[in-house]
């Protein structure tokens, strides 16, 4: 199909991968100029989850829309045009072809196979076929949660394949929501590749995808050789959620990072906790630089002074260390743009925070011992879920109810709840009413059909 700025998509079907044994499909986004300019060669972006990148296929309608992302930046020449590559996911019960050795969860991690897949046959095959350039310098792979774990062991493993990588969200430490036991999903890499550049990057509403689990990695990553505003780039954005549209809100940044040109910060935005304690659980400031082409990035160099250092020391990473009790204003300094912000210091914050939960669902619902609000929720009575439950101070939801993956609250046929918000910053009573489930319009379409 093609698009109002000329661009096209279309499908590339049986793809082998032969040591996973299956077969696949890849989307692919050809530019506009591609068949007007047939001397010219171009650089490639990688995606994994490609049915997910260009137009939607889930129920709820969620999709990156790339196609739409890369025909703007493109238009307004902020970047070089590229071909984008989205590899169909295949989902095979007790295996992650995400994970290449570490995973909380009881699978078979069969990242390497899926790795020799994307470079020794898809790679291979695209170079053949399209006019590419086909350096590491011209070659980007990128990927959200699970599929940001794949890109940063692929891409760290392979310099000489893969000289961009995009990690948006990755899911790099599993947490129980129950116990809030931590398990780490990746490791640490021993070196540093010169000249490959990197972003990650976490949203502020993701829950237990917490923000600190993915600023550590990048500490880690700084401490390697990977150089703020030459080769890496993080972003805490605030708002967003664990969704498809959220990354694809922001997958201009990355992109502009790879294929874009140098752009000076044009403003700076302070943000952080209202109120910390002395003792308690550790927060930090997230100071967010924008530069003129758009692309916003995580100081983690910072440049802070605070009206009273007798009470709140600040580290360049932003990481506070309250004192005393009071109230101190912090500035936060980039070149000539600056900004504040007032935190209360109190003796002590709790760790938790109780979370007293109703969930009311049709009476029909199958008897599950569990339903989710990202964190499981445990069955009262018929046509009840709730509790008290302990969360760890801060986090923040944007989610949907549901039974599983898959499996969520609507509002009717076709019509999905609009996204729940929850910030445990306090003790609180919350009460939802779930309507209907996405497999109750499955089952009478069934039905209907028979």
């Amino acid at each position: 199909m093609s698009h109002q700025q000329g661009s096209t998509l279309f499908t590339l079907s049986q793809l082998k991968a032969t040591r996973l044994g299956n077969e696949r499909e890849a989307y692919i986004y050809l530019p506009a100029s591609y068949p007007e300019q047939p001397d010219k060669r171009y650089p490639v972006l990688y995606m994994h989850v490609g049915q997910h990148v260009f137009e939607p296929t889930k129920a709820n309608g969620d999709a990156w829309r790339m196609h739409e992302v890369l025909d703007r930046l493109i238009a307004e020449q902020l970047i070089d045009e590229v071909l984008l590559v989205a590899v169909e996911h295949k989902y095979e019960e007790g295996k992650s072809e995400y994970f290449h050795e570490l995973s909380a969860y009881p699978v078979t991690c069969v990242g390497a196979d899926y790795e020799h897949f994307l470079i020794h046959e898809l790679k291979p095959c695209i170079d053949r076929l399209f006019r590419t350039l086909p350096g590491p310098e011209h070659t980007a792979l990128m990927g959200s949660s699970a599929a940001g774990v794949a890109t940063y062991n692929i891409g760290l493993r392979h310099p000489e394949v893969f000289g961009m990588l995009g990690m948006l969200s990755p899911f790099f430490v599993q947490v129980d929501p129950t116990t809030r036991v931590e398990t780490r999903q990746y490791r640490l890499y021993e070196q540093a590749h010169p000249g490959q550049k990197l972003w990650l990057d976490i949203g502020g509403m993701e829950g237990f995808f917490m923000t600190r689990h993915v600023k550590d990695a990048v500490l880690a990553l700084q401490a390697l050789g990977y150089r703020q505003g030459e080769q890496l780039y993080y972003l805490e954005e605030p708002g967003a959620a664990h969704t498809e549209p959220d990354w694809g809100k922001r997958a201009h940044m990355p992109l502009l990072h790879f294929f874009g040109r140098p752009a000076e910060p044009v403003s700076v935005q302070l943000h952080g906790p209202e109120t910390i304690g002395v003792s308690g659980p550790t927060s930090h400031l997230n100071p967010i630089v924008t530069l003129a082409n758009g692309l916003s990035y995580t100081d983690l160099s910072g440049m802070y002074e605070v009206s009273q250092p007798e009470l709140l020391a600040v580290a360049p990473d932003g990481t506070l260390q309250p004192l005393a009790p009071g109230n101190v204003e912090v500035r936060y300094r980039c070149g000539e743009l600056e900004d504040r912000l007032t935190i209360t210091i109190v003796e002590a914050l709790s760790e938790t925070v109780i979370l007293d939960i109703e969930i009311e669902v049709p009476l029909e619902t199958p008897d599950d011992p569990f339903i989710y609000a990202t964190f499981p929720v445990p069955k009262l009575r018929q046509g009840l879920y709730g509790g008290k439950i302990p969360i760890p101070r801060g986090l923040g939801f944007v989610f949907p109810i549901s039974r599983g993956y898959d499996l969520q609250e609507m509002e009717g046929p076709g019509q999905p709840v609009p996204p729940r918000t929850l910030i445990a910053d306090r003790d609180q009573t919350v009460r939802y009413h779930v309507r209907c489930w996405s497999d109750q319009f499955a089952a009478t379409s069934a039905l209907g059909g028979m």
